[in-house]
């Protein structure tokens, strides 16, 4: 349908669309002498795609997907409580990286001052479970993709009077004495002294759940602002500590004065992000570039997969569920209405008593038809998924089973063994400068170097054990190394799971006892010795020779036996 307007152009409308086309008419004449007129178009996305508009974005099982960051949390958990490869894959991105943790003596100019900061955040590393709160982070770092780490500290402030003393000077204007608080003589010794006894590091490692922290965070800076927000249990204890509980004012006592001063002015708890500034909380993410405002848990990308899974699974359990009982199918040949009726009679006894007997003088025919005719085949979709969900996971089959060989799966397991390696640089980074340097600082360990810059002396971490090696040719090379007195002797053990130090203890305790490994060596010695003896200063060659029917020449007087 078309209409023409006063200054010649033509708006042509198309039913059922909503577009309107415009344009000059173009004359064309056809070899049949019939005159048409042609429109042009205005291109479009509807235009080239026929009218059918696609969008990832807004599909129909897209949008069945979860949208909100809570929405998605909840999924993941879900699904690595329920799905046998998310928990199994989780669990193994969280164990294989890990193992026993090991300080190494920090680099220093004072040795006795590096054995103390290491002595000191050994210390600290196994009174806090390091290895344990560790663990937590990975695990939560894998599963929603980032990780809000608070780092307490209840240690109590150093007195003024510790490092200073008050003193009494004259104000030249009033003329009147005041009291001013000067430095000591001996302020850094007593200031060691005092934390020695005092300071006993950070008081504890937590992971706060993700759901609580409101965080924003801004470009060109690195800084953040990052709240916690009250959990309805915590606002409970203060209501009832206000009410005059005891007990509820007991703990509302032990929380710090200004998360308590928070929470009954309804205001969001702000978390401090400075670790010289005391507790402090770190963000860790799993993302790849920095203006991301969040990270991304591994299940993302495999959450549709899931989905359709548990659709499948759904699907299935619903056929399954309807055909429980079977149905029954009885048929009588040539039988008369009276027939049926009294055979369903006989059929309803049968299935009340299983010993009650058919009996029938015409053809009876009984067919069941149960749940197993009627079961979606699956398999070739369940092969797929189970393969999107390995590359989704960064897994191999064999990994998640172990029913495989190192050496059949060596470049996957290597590419997995390369982003364990990666993630482990990223967690030394972060105990390293987050928690141990803050420490020793405080501590005093601290010297300076040869330009004259303070620099604070903190252990390395490291790990024992790989995380996924050949151990018949890892044990080879650290043994080789061993060998070549480039490698302590604890490395190895602690590789086969041996306490080094427990061991050493024990193989003193042994010392030249019969539990000495060297002990038959030396028996094989003195056995030597005392043979060559009895050889040089008896006849007991003339009787062996005798025993064997040889005659013996004893050897001249001055000559040698060889």
């Amino acid at each position: 349908m078309s209409e023409e307007r006063t200054d010649g152009e033509v708006v042509r409308k198309v039913p059922n669309r909503d577009r309107v086309t415009t344009g000059k008419p173009k004359k064309v004449v056809t070899t049949g002498g019939v005159r048409k007129v042609a429109f042009p178009t205005v291109g479009g996305t509807m235009g080239g795609s026929g009218g059918n508009f696609y969008s990832p974005e807004l599909s129909t099982d897209f949008l069945e997907l979860p949208q909100s960051l809570d929405e998605q949390r909840n999924f993941y958990r879900f699904f690595y409580r329920a799905d046998p490869f998310v928990g199994q894959a989780i669990d193994l991105h969280t164990e294989l990286p890990l193992s026993k943790i090991r300080l190494g003596l920090p680099k220093a100019k004072d040795r006795e001052l590096a054995q103390k900061a290491h002595d000191f955040c050994a210390d600290w590393a196994k009174k806090t479970g390091l290895l344990h709160r560790l663990i937590e982070v990975v695990h939560e770092y894998y599963l929603i993709g980032e990780v809000f780490v608070f780092v307490e500290d209840t240690s109590p402030d150093m007195p003024q009077e510790v490092r200073n003393e008050p003193v009494r000077v004259l104000n030249e204007e009033t003329g009147e004495a005041e009291e001013e608080w000067r430095e000591r003589e001996d302020a850094d010794d007593r200031a060691v002294r005092w934390l020695a006894d005092n300071y006993v590091g950070w008081t504890a490692i937590r992971v706060l759940p993700p759901e609580q922290i409101h965080m924003e965070s801004f470009p060109f800076t690195d800084e953040r602002i990052v709240e916690l927000i009250p959990d309805s249990k915590t606002k409970g204890i203060i209501e009832a500590a206000e009410a005059g509980e005891t007990n509820a004012q007991r703990v509302v006592d032990s929380m710090p004065k200004d998360v308590v001063a928070s929470i009954k002015n309804g205001q969001n708890i702000p978390l401090n992000s400075d670790p010289e500034a005391g507790s402090f909380v770190a963000y860790l993410s799993r993302k790849k570039s920095q203006y991301e405002a969040r990270g991304h848990s591994i299940l993302e990308r495999c959450i549709r997969t899931l989905v359709y899974r548990d659709k499948l699974r759904q699907a299935q359990t619903s056929i399954a569920s309807r055909h429980m009982t079977p149905i029954r199918v009885v048929s009588v040949e040539d039988g008369d209405q009276g027939d049926v009726e009294e055979l369903r009679d006989q059929v309803d006894l049968a299935l009340q008593d299983p010993d009650y007997s058919i009996i029938a003088n015409f053809e009876v025919r009984w067919e069941e038809m149960g749940a197993d005719q009627r079961l979606l085949d699956l398999s070739a979709e369940y092969d797929l998924t189970d393969r999107q969900l390995y590359a989704g996971l960064g897994v191999t089959e064999s990994l998640l089973s172990g029913e495989s060989s190192y050496a059949g799966d060596r470049i996957n397991l290597e590419v997995i063994n390369t982003r364990y390696m990666l993630l482990r640089e990223v967690l030394q980074d972060f105990v390293e400068q987050k928690i141990f340097k803050p420490m020793c600082a405080r501590m005093g360990f601290v010297e300076v170097d040869e330009f004259g810059q303070s620099k604070v002396i903190s252990p390395k971490l490291s790990f024992t054990r790989l995380a996924l090696r050949d151990n018949a040719d890892t044990f080879d090379a650290l043994f080789n190394l061993y060998q070549k007195g480039s490698l302590d002797v604890d490395i190895i053990l602690e590789l086969l799971n041996i306490d080094p130090e427990n061991t050493q203890e024990k193989l003193k305790r042994d010392l030249f006892t019969l539990n000495d490994a060297t002990f038959n060596e030396v028996l094989r010695g003195l056995y030597s010795e005392v043979g060559r003896s009895l050889s040089e200063n008896t006849n007991v060659s003339e009787i062996i020779a005798e025993k064997l029917g040889l005659d013996y020449e004893p050897p001249e007087e001055g000559d040698s036996r060889f």
